[in-house]
């Protein structure tokens, strides 16, 4: 019964919205709620009982409406639960039209989330899976930036698409269960597809779940919808939404087409790598901050899609790491991206500067989250990306030196959007800018705390992380087994 009141909280707390009229009131009840939700989830991680609940739903498809959790879905659930106060927060004190409304979508959006990570059966992580797409369509649609009725399309034709071919690779799947004929997960994993059946049908699951990372070749929707996204957006969608492809193809991929994934693996992890040092070059010559940090945000999720084809304990262990690790750094990034925007008026690079002499708490602060995003040792984004690199390392030298030459990159273009912004003179037209108030320090400190926390001392978290490799090894290790029988 708790997963389905974690589940619930969000949505009915959002409907309830609609009964006042009062903008701070509406923007405190919908915080309180994500602040409820983020108490129950912790309540779930530190309890010793494990939390169920099944009903049954569908009898024709012989499935249940059941909701479960192993390591993965914890800790995709305890990021999702972990940013979405800080990114209603983002909207307090902000001129924001039909603020009900907006509130509305985002807890719509986070309740979508925990049933796309806690559902128990492929029809109903493909439900939970298409209800997150609506509310982030209408919060793009109406409170984007210039152009974005065609961005915003151009999202949904992508996502869309994607979904397609996912709707398409679960009913082939209930199609196999013959004699059960169910969608359930745990009949999924038990099926023996032939090999060259896997093959191809390794490409229709992979490219569902690379449209919504995105990686390369199916990302080109992302850099004009994060930039033209309105800031409580772009922090769902970098956050939260992209990690929904990698969970995807953690719960689809490996146990349900192993030789598939042992078929294409080098091509894959070539495939991933490419797009982080071709997102990394396109950065370099960004003048907008906020595409700067889209495509750096791409790099970043390029690497992990890499490293979570390398199957070993490393790579997962990063890549789980980094899951926590970048959902807070990019979520901090964009909401220090507003901040610049509003206190500067602009995006562009190439007219800013000595932004630190006018406001330097926020200039302290953007650096030790951009410090965070560049992997510097002591932050959260070292530890993940270390164990993903040693991974790489194990399975090729030259995938590792590839995923090494994009840390460096983002380093570079990283640190010079900081020069740009921050240092030097006060470029003309900035002499006015203020520094950061109350509202911004209770947003950014706790991010930053667990950015510097994860960092120092990342135990805690790998005690976490413990069920979470403990359900991964159950999924590739079979997948070796195959192959090494195959």
């Amino acid at each position: 019964m708790l997963l389905l009141i974690i589940l619930l909280v969000p949505f009915i707390s959002g409907l309830f919205l609609f009964l006042f009229r009062k903008k701070e009131t509406v923007r405190i009840l919908a915080l309180a709620a994500a602040i409820v939700n983020l108490l129950l989830t912790f309540s779930l991680v530190f309890s010793d009982f494990h939390a169920t609940y099944s009903v049954k739903w569908m009898n024709i498809l012989s499935t249940t409406f059941g909701l479960g959790y192993d390591g993965i879905s914890l800790i995709m659930l305890v990021l999702t639960n972990l940013l979405f106060p800080f990114i209603i927060l983002a909207g307090f004190n902000r001129h924001q039209k039909q603020v009900q409304l907006l509130n509305f979508l985002i807890l719509f959006t986070q309740s979508a989330l925990i049933g796309v990570f806690l559902a128990q059966s492929g029809f109903l992580f493909y439900i939970f899976w298409e209800l997150t797409l609506i509310p982030v369509y209408f919060i793009l649609l109406l409170w984007g930036g210039e152009g974005r009725k065609a961005i915003t399309l151009k999202f949904f034709i992508y996502t869309l698409a994607g979904s397609l071919l996912l709707l398409f690779g679960i009913i082939y799947l209930f199609q196999l269960t013959a004699g059960v004929h169910t969608t359930d997960f745990s009949a999924f994993n038990q099926l023996q597809i032939p090999e060259n059946t896997q093959i191809w049908l390794f490409w229709i699951l992979f490219i569902a779940f690379a449209v919504k990372m995105p990686v390369f070749p199916f990302h080109t929707w992302q850099p004009s919808t994060y930039t033209n996204a309105p800031t409580q957006g772009v922090m769902i969608l970098a956050g939260v939404m992209t990690k929904m492809g990698i969970y995807g193809a953690l719960r689809f991929l490996l146990p349900i087409v192993p030789l598939g994934v042992n078929y294409w693996q080098n091509f894959v992890i070539t495939l991933c790598l490419i797009g982080v040092i071709y997102a990394s070059a396109i950065a370099f010559r960004q003048k907008n901050l906020k595409t700067l940090i889209a495509f750096s945000s791409m790099a970043h999720i390029s690497l992990m899609a890499a490293a979570m084809f390398v199957l070993n304990t490393y790579a997962l262990q990063g890549l789980l790491f980094q899951v926590l690790s970048h959902g807070v750094v990019i979520v901090a990034l964009f909401y220090m991206a507003n901040l610049i925007e509003e206190k500067a008026g602009t995006l562009d690079l190439s007219i800013m500067g000595g932004i630190k002499l006018k406001a330097p708490n926020m200039a302290i602060l953007l650096l030790i989250v951009v410090l965070g995003s560049i992997a510097l040792p002591l932050t959260a984004g070292f530890v993940g990306e270390f164990l993903m690199l040693t991974g790489l390392f194990e399975q090729s030298v030259w995938f590792a030196v590839a995923g090494g030459a994009a840390m460096v990159l983002s380093a570079i273009y990283m640190l010079y959007a900081y020069q740009r912004v921050m240092l030097g003179e006060v470029k003309a037209g900035f002499e006015k800018i203020t520094d950061i108030r109350t509202l911004d320090f209770v947003i950014l400190i706790p991010l930053i705390v667990v950015i510097l926390g994860l960092g120092i001392y990342p135990q805690p978290v790998f005690n976490l992380l413990e069920d979470s490799i403990t359900s991964l090894q159950h999924l590739f290790l079979p997948v070796l087994d195959l192959i090494y029988q195959h």
